[in-house]
């Protein structure tokens, strides 16, 4: 067997010429969806708020719009930090793990509690708020901890 052969790279270089092509094409696909995110994560807020509405209208009585809820939030909380928007990830968190038992209603505090986490996702969109926000981030996610823990979840 030929010593050099052993020595020689798997790939050719027209390969390794590729890889930093391959890599802009991957960088820029996710910044054309970055452009778009904010607004199709804000037209997923809004349908999430609509069923808001709907189940603030049967307090006790809103299992399936709290359950369209859970199912937008659910994706907002997996997309949000995708897009450099943790603190977005984090508040959606927070929402899913007070919306975590399927079969549950909401009272009317609880609905309230719902509604205090999407005023607080409004504000990180309309301030453009990336990362985890800082002291802005804190004090959001502060004040929907103290709701939380105040007001038992739905079961």
């Amino acid at each position: 067997m030929n010593s050099t052969a052993a020595a020689e790279p798997l790939s050719s270089p027209s390969d390794e010429d590729d890889v930093p092509d391959a890599v802009r094409a991957a960088e820029a696909a996710v910044a054309a969806l970055a452009d778009s995110f904010l607004e199709w994560i804000g037209e997923d807020i809004g349908r999430a708020k609509e069923a808001l509405a709907a189940g603030q209208e049967k307090p006790g009585d809103n299992q399936p719009e709290l359950r369209a809820i859970f199912e937008v939030v659910h994706n907002v909380k997996g997309q949000g930090g995708s897009f450099g928007y943790d603190l977005l990830t984090k508040i959606g968190g927070s929402l899913c793990d007070y919306l975590r038992v399927e079969a549950a209603s909401a009272d009317e505090k609880q609905l309230k509690v719902i509604a205090a986490h999407f005023a607080a996702m409004d504000f990180v969109l309309e301030k453009n708020i990336q990362g985890n926000g800082g002291a802005i981030g804190e004090q959001l996610t502060g004040k929907v901890a103290q709701l939380v823990a105040n007001i038992p979840a739905p079961a």
